[in-house]
């Protein structure tokens, strides 16, 4: 957001936005429109905004709709997710379920993705079917987590597989659609999707250290959400598994008791630590970033190049 090439383009992309919440015409109209303007990282736009500029120096207005596009598409997830989890706030805010309610707000979810899918529909150069198998990995991957609330002994390979469709699908969709949208060369539309591929599977895995490792004031949410909420990540798949090779039991015995308090998620969050839980997935996620680097040092364009390698490496010293 602090690069003056794409402010402009970014501010059009909220207008964008901010004129799809204005034509409900409920009483949820200025709730939807203070969700949507809600000051969120706007990752996602960027990454198509800077993507299409392979074609030429600016974001074109087609770039501009499909930057929307996909903000609107992860706005809405944002709203369900909150409702499936009865989360109270989100960045220091009331979530929008919190202020109506789980009916109301499920309807405002499926507001904006209709939103969504009506600028797919008048846009000349986005592929509808890209969209479609998004936001189908995006909604699979959300009912295998849901289904699976409360068992913190998955595989580290079903965590990825679940990562890689609730975050990196909409991450990969924003880098192949900037790119996309200005129809210049197959081969790059490959390698931005690979680049928004490791990108969203590194800031997902950081989200989950963040958990465990993070400032709950800064996160605008406890630190312990995912343990709260019965959902394995990384730092504590791979802390089961070290000590399940030791022959330990502490920390299992701890997450299969009837009564998992505040106390229990604190100790939980200790052992997950010594354990090396935390300093594993720091491996993992550097290991995505060093690949998206990879691939973005591939491009052709030199600001383009800088501007995705900034932005990695702001993501990869964040503390919320």
């Amino acid at each position: 957001n602090d690069e003056p090439v794409i402010q402009s383009q970014l501010e059009a992309v909220h207008q964008t936005i901010a004129s799809t919440a204005d034509e409900a015409r409920s009483f949820i109209r200025p709730i939807l429109l203070d969700h949507v303007q809600a000051p969120g990282k706007m990752l996602r736009p960027a990454l198509a905004l800077i993507t299409s500029m392979l074609a030429g120096p600016e974001a074109t207005a087609d770039a501009v709709e499909v930057a929307a596009v996909v903000e609107l598409i992860h706005l809405a997830s944002l709203v369900h997710d909150d409702i499936i989890d009865a989360a109270p706030k989100r960045r220091g805010k009331p979530t929008l379920y919190a202020r109506v309610g789980a009916k109301q707000a499920v309807l405002a979810g499926d507001y904006l993705l209709a939103k969504a899918l009506g600028l797919v529909s008048n846009s000349q150069t986005f592929n509808a079917q890209v969209i479609s198998s998004a936001m189908s990995r995006l909604l699979e991957s959300e009912l295998e987590q849901d289904a699976g609330v409360g068992n913190f002994f998955i595989s580290e390979t079903t965590y990825r597989k679940r990562i890689a469709g609730k975050t990196a699908s909409l991450f990969s969709l924003a880098c192949y659609a900037g790119v996309a949208s200005t129809k210049t060369d197959p081969i790059l539309e490959m390698v931005c999707h690979r680049i928004g591929y490791a990108l969203g599977m590194a800031f997902q895995i950081q989200d989950d250290i963040l958990d465990y490792d993070g400032n709950s004031s800064n996160l605008g949410k406890h630190t312990g959400n995912d343990l709260r909420c019965g959902i394995p990540t990384l730092p504590l798949i791979y802390a089961l598994e070290v000590e399940k090779k030791a022959g330990g039991k502490e920390l299992s015995s701890l997450l299969t008791k009837r009564r998992f308090g505040e106390r229990a998620i604190i100790k939980a969050i200790g052992l997950v630590a010594s354990l090396g839980g935390i300093e594993y997935a720091r491996s993992v996620e550097d290991r995505y970033r060093k690949r998206a680097q990879r691939d973005i040092d591939r491009l052709p364009n030199t600001e383009v190049r800088r501007l995705l390698s900034n932005l990695l490496a702001t993501l990869s010293t964040r503390s919320v």
